[in-house]
């Protein structure tokens, strides 16, 4: 069993109750999506996404500065609003968006999948 990256971070995300599967990107990189996640948290509460975790290698040591999100009709498009949020074109595709934020995860203590969702809330919280 790895300790580390993508296979840790979804078996954990799994562990939790989140239906999830490894996608690889056009790019190459290697994300773990969660299907039909229900926004827990702020004005987009109740709304059903897929949301997209770019798994690090060496997870959970480390996560991703960015959420991806699908959803129908998009949360945002595409946007750059100095100090308030930052959407983009995402990797995984056009009817995706890469929302820029940086967890801080270097800081946290309990670096589990639990934790990383925690703070997958209070983006949606802030959004």
């Amino acid at each position: 069993m790895n300790d580390y990256g993508v296979e840790r971070l979804l078996r954990e995300l799994v562990g939790i109750g989140h239906p999830a599967e490894k996608v690889t990107a056009p790019g190459g990189n290697i994300f773990v999506v969660i299907l039909r996640y229900e926004v827990p948290a702020g004005q987009f509460i109740g709304r059903i996404i897929d949301l997209g975790l770019q798994a690090t290698p060496d997870f959970p040591n480390s996560v991703a500065a960015a959420i991806h999100v699908r959803a129908a009709p998009q949360l945002y498009e595409c946007c750059n609003i100095s100090n308030v949020r930052n959407v983009q074109a995402s990797e995984l595709g056009p009817e995706w968006r890469y929302w820029s934020k940086n967890f801080n995860w270097h800081l946290e203590q309990h670096k589990t999948a639990r934790r990383y969702m925690a703070k997958v809330t209070t983006i949606f919280e802030n959004a």
